[in-house]
């Protein structure tokens, strides 16, 4: 049991309680008890509606390397991923190789091309995340707010900062290796069991398909129609993304503008991306309800919204991941078994 990712998980929930308790449980019960559940539901959809933007901005890319994959079989990948990056802390880098895993089991494909498709996904969201900082810096600056400026041009600099620096581990070998070995770590942390039964198939892997991934990620880069296509879907997930947290402020009828959604999503990002608690488990709450009050909102209000907002993007997207990994997991022991009974009856013939 891993008593310090348990610690954590437990100082982030104390930090939620503390939240509520400096926004009034009382007030934050009554804002919930005339909350719109139609704008909820709707919420739930815009969310419904990012994720399947974001698988059919990762199957174009895998079908840019003539790789086939049903769409259901990449949601669920997705959501195996997302789990698993919840529960990472950091740079939540722990999902990108488990589903690449799973789908290069599900497809019988090569990891190589799979994770350049991974990676490649994994990029394509700076684009639209850059032009979304540059418009929440100019829009605080504008209102004036100088501590959140300094705050959003810090998180700029820490963003284009951990962007160069994933651009050029990828685009190197020996980098690429180095990364996919801390991840292993990451997961052997996480599964120590699954990640000692699975070390040398993982070694193995990394040396004889990170050369194919370099060509592929290459590939992929240079690939104009692939990345301007895939780079509308990001755009679209990142829309969605923005309005479901609209609609979380529509359902407690509390009006706010569209950039300032944007605003405090960029900085939760950000934060979640160099948060040492896994999933940022209250610290992005607080951050984000920070954000909100320092944008002009209510505390009781901000904390409210910031908490529906995250049950639906974070809690429930966590549990459902959770369900879908076991899944998958279950589904390759059992194909594993088979073939394993399968060569030992071909050894007893």
């Amino acid at each position: 049991m891993d008593w310090k990712k348990i610690s954590l998980m437990g100082f982030g929930l104390f930090m939620i309680v503390l939240l509520l308790w400096w926004a009034g449980i009382g007030e934050v019960m009554g804002i919930l008890g005339r909350t719109r559940w139609d704008y909820l539901v709707l919420a739930a959809i815009m969310y419904i509606l990012g994720l399947l933007a974001w698988g059919m901005r990762w199957r174009v890319l895998i079908e840019s390397l003539n790789m086939r994959a049903p769409f259901g079989k990449i949601l669920m990948a997705l959501l195996a991923g997302i789990f698993i990056n919840n529960i990472t802390p950091g740079a939540r880098g722990g999902g990108e190789p488990v589903r690449m895993y799973f789908l290069a089991k599900e497809i019988k494909r090569p990891y190589g091309p799979v994770f350049a498709t991974v990676m490649m996904d994994r990029i394509l969201d700076i684009v639209p995340v850059v032009v979304m900082l540059t418009l929440s810096t100019l829009y605080v600056y504008y209102l004036g707010s100088l501590s959140l400026t300094i705050v959003l041009v810090g998180l700029d600099v820490v963003f284009a900062l951990i962007t160069g620096i994933a651009v050029g581990i990828l685009l190197s070998e020996k980098k690429t290796k180095g990364l996919l070995y801390w991840i292993y770590s990451l997961f052997e942390r996480f599964m120590p069991k699954k990640a000692e039964k699975y070390r040398e198939k993982f070694i193995k892997a990394v040396e004889v398909d990170v050369p194919r991934f370099q060509s592929d990620f290459r590939f992929l880069m240079r690939h104009k129609k692939t990345f301007l296509l895939a780079l509308m879907y990001s755009s679209a997930s990142w829309l969605f993304t923005i309005l479901r947290t609209y609609c979380v402020f529509e359902a407690i009828e509390y009006p706010i503008r569209v950039i300032e959604v944007m605003v405090v999503q960029m900085v939760g990002i950000v934060v979640g991306m160099i948060s040492v608690i896994p999933g940022g488990t209250g610290l992005i709450e607080t951050v984000n309800s920070a954000v909100y009050v320092l944008i002009g909102i209510n505390k009781e209000v901000a904390v409210t919204a910031t908490l529906l907002d995250r049950m639906i993007s974070y809690w429930i997207p966590t549990g459902i991941g959770a369900v879908v990994t076991t899944h998958f997991g279950v589904k390759l022991k059992a194909k594993k078994s088979l073939i394993e009974e399968g060569q030992r009856k071909e050894k007893g013939e």
